[in-house]
């Protein structure tokens, strides 16, 4: 464990349109638009949703093929009648919230269901992690949510789930779900946060792309591989940071790839795996 940084006060996490995200059981996510208070994604399903960046409150609208849902959230007073905090960004030592979901959703038979939940977060610590995409010192979050929106005395803890926030990443690098023993808990891994390469121009998806098969194909970890296209203020780098050999025989390294658009400048981690043909990937479905 780590001791928490003096200047706390940790912002919320600045989404970038264009980038992705990848989990350790395959699932990634695009985001499509930011938009004050809203980001909008969309899964390798296909599957679109929207919420706010803070990622501790479940999406505001989302859908699938079968189903679709919205959910809205409220403070709720303490027990002396004064209004609780209902989030905990800015990320500070001990800062704790608590607020109320409803939601509202349709199945595949055009059943509409509805339900009332409770939540209540605490930042509990800091701590150095090691992950897929790396190591990082993370903040520790944890919420736990209960069965009704009513008073606590008469819930009962339905699920707890813990984020484990990584400021250099911009995201959180691991999450766990317990389900207290109703169904099988999970925990996901930050396997890569890719730059928003579609969104680029095609010289410069090029370069990036280039870069990044070169980088992790010749140089060393710790050797970074740059490029530059100067006329349209646009610079990137990718640089190996640890090798590994699967028991399968593959090599996997993980890297960190750097790009500054106009004066901007963003850091990009993951892990890549050389497949037969010789080319690096980011594993995922």
């Amino acid at each position: 464990h780590l001791p928490f940084a003096a200047d706390a006060g940790v912002p919320l996490p600045d989404y970038q349109e264009g980038t992705t995200i990848v989990y350790s059981n395959g699932r990634s996510e695009t985001v499509h638009e930011v938009a004050p208070d809203r980001v909008t994604r969309q899964n390798h399903r296909g599957d679109i949703s929207a919420g706010s960046p803070d990622f501790t409150y479940r999406r505001t609208a989302w859908e699938t093929r079968t189903r679709s849902g919205t959910r809205s959230f409220r403070g709720r007073n303490d027990w002396l009648g004064n209004p609780t905090a209902t989030s905990v960004w800015p990320l500070a030592p001990g800062k704790t919230a608590r607020y109320i979901e409803s939601g509202r959703w349709q199945d595949s038979d055009g059943k509409v269901h509805t339900y009332n939940a409770q939540w209540r977060s605490e930042v509990a610590g800091q701590m150095r992690l090691r992950v897929k995409a790396g190591e990082f010192d993370t903040w520790k979050i944890i919420a736990r949510r209960f069965s009704r929106g009513d008073a606590y005395s008469t819930s009962r803890v339905r699920e707890v789930r813990i984020w484990y926030y990584a400021p250099a990443a911009g995201h959180y690098v691991k999450m766990e779900r317990n389900y207290l023993g109703r169904k099988p808990n999970r925990v996901v891994e930050l396997v890569a946060i890719t730059p928003p390469v579609s969104r680029m121009m095609p010289v410069a998806q090029g370069k990036v792309q280039t870069n990044f098969q070169q980088a992790l194909e010749e140089n060393k970890s710790g050797d970074p591989l740059q490029w530059a296209i100067p006329e349209h203020a646009l610079s990137g780098a990718t640089m190996p940071v640890a090798t590994m050999r699967l028991r399968s025989g593959t090599y996997c390294r993980q890297y960190r790839q750097q790009l500054n658009q106009s004066g901007e400048d963003r850091a990009f981690f993951g892990l890549a795996c050389r497949t037969t043909e010789g080319t690096w990937q980011v594993p995922h479905k």
